[in-house]
């Protein structure tokens, strides 16, 4: 078994491990439906979903989990009771960002003010949410990407600061994995990108494409699932394309020693623990949130990794490093309708933009540190042409 390095934040976790043990909670778990104080309902991001879910109870408004609360491997695209009435009954639970944001373009389409929308359904035994207000805004954890448009008719809405560093397996026991840690981020980038070998901190070079003939140690290089705002703005940084991957880059993996592919969810440690060779990319926030509140914990026994000599967790091991690899570092956001945005009497208004409503979300700074994003002060719930997204011809 090969050694991992020194630029491993195992340890300074674990020195801290008794510290964020004292904030632990129970898991959260899906709201009761329909909401009695603030009828709003929101579904996407995984990487979001514990810090909303928790500020949403906080309110009295309506977070949905992207998979099954307490599932492990997590519960896809299982039906959810939304809302009230039969429109709304047995909506397939959006996983992810492009998946909640799809949702909430679904649950918009061919209302007041809304052309039919052209967003396909996504996966699930029941149909995607149309032509019913069943989600009235959506977690993402990345931008608009390339359906920014300063005409669109839903408004991204920046309120915390994540990182994104890479995750490999134990050190030890039965799923010790082989990967070395501390890979510079030119070396992702070159990995995933090309598919070429590097060499680690450890001196050992690995290979990333098959194609080559294994020319030296084995990677397998991992994305979150298809929909996933995390895959989305890695492929980003590493130079890929999140919609059609080179071969060498998967959204699946197959257990050491096994035969069957299973599929790789975001921050989710399971892929790297079983698959002694794969590295992944991994929500600092939510590696955080999860060491916070065991009982959402999923980490299984994977270890997040510096990049290069710089570290994902400040000196106190507790934080997000807020001087990571800048390009590494990311707003991470709630989607709205943009109509919204002029209403200042609406729910959606006083929750996700407000500087003065009692449930603002861009109030609750220390529901938002303690389940691991930094707050971004003045630019939390701060409105943007460029973070409008999806004009009349994109919808």
């Amino acid at each position: 078994m090969k050694l991992k390095g020194f630029f491993r934040v195992a340890g300074v976790c674990a020195l801290a491990s008794a510290a964020m043990l004292a904030v632990a909670g129970p898991a959260i778990a899906d709201p009761t439906s329909p909401t009695t104080t603030i009828n709003l309902d929101g579904a996407g991001s995984d990487t979001t979903q514990d810090v909303i879910d928790r500020t949403a109870k906080d309110a009295g408004y309506s977070s949905w989990n992207a998979f099954q609360p307490g599932s492990n491997p997590p519960v896809v695209h299982d039906p959810i009771d939304v809302k009230s009435g039969a429109t709304c009954t047995d909506v397939s639970r959006p996983n992810g960002s492009g998946e909640g944001v799809t949702a909430l373009r679904r649950s918009l389409s061919g209302t007041s003010g809304y052309p039919a929308t052209t967003a396909a359904t996504y996966a699930g035994t029941k149909p995607a949410p149309i032509a019913g207000l069943c989600f009235d805004f959506a977690r993402s954890s990345s931008g608009p990407g390339s359906n920014a448009s300063t005409s669109g008719l839903l408004q991204y809405i920046p309120f915390a600061l994540d990182g994104v560093s890479v995750a490999v397996g134990p050190d030890s026991g039965a799923n010790a994995t082989n990967i070395g840690s501390g890979f510079t981020l030119a070396q992702l980038q070159s990995m995933y990108s090309a598919g070429t070998n590097v060499v680690g901190t450890d001196g050992v070079t690995y290979d990333p494409n098959p194609a080559n003939g294994t020319t030296g140690t084995a990677i397998h290089l991992l994305i979150p699932q298809a929909g996933s705002g995390t895959r989305s703005f890695f492929a980003g940084v590493v130079g890929i394309n999140a919609t059609t991957p080179p071969a060498w880059v998967k959204d699946t993996f197959i257990p050491t020693g096994g035969t069957v592919a299973e599929s790789v969810q975001e921050h989710n440690g399971s892929a790297v623990t079983l698959d002694h060779n794969a590295i992944v990319p991994f929500s600092i926030a939510q590696w955080i949130s999860q060491k916070n509140h065991p009982a959402i914990d999923r980490r299984d026994e994977a270890i997040l990794q510096n990049v290069g000599t710089t570290s994902p967790l400040d000196a106190t091991g507790t934080k997000l490093n807020v001087t990571f690899q800048p390009q590494l570092l990311r707003d991470v956001f709630n989607v709205i309708p943009f109509a919204a945005t002029t209403d200042t009497a609406s729910a959606l208004y006083k929750v996700f933009v407000s500087t003065t409503d009692a449930n603002r979300l861009c109030g609750r700074t220390n529901r938002i540190t303690e389940y691991g994003f930094a707050t971004i002060g003045a630019r939390c719930g701060q409105l943007t042409s460029a973070n409008r997204a999806y004009s009349t011809t994109q919808w």
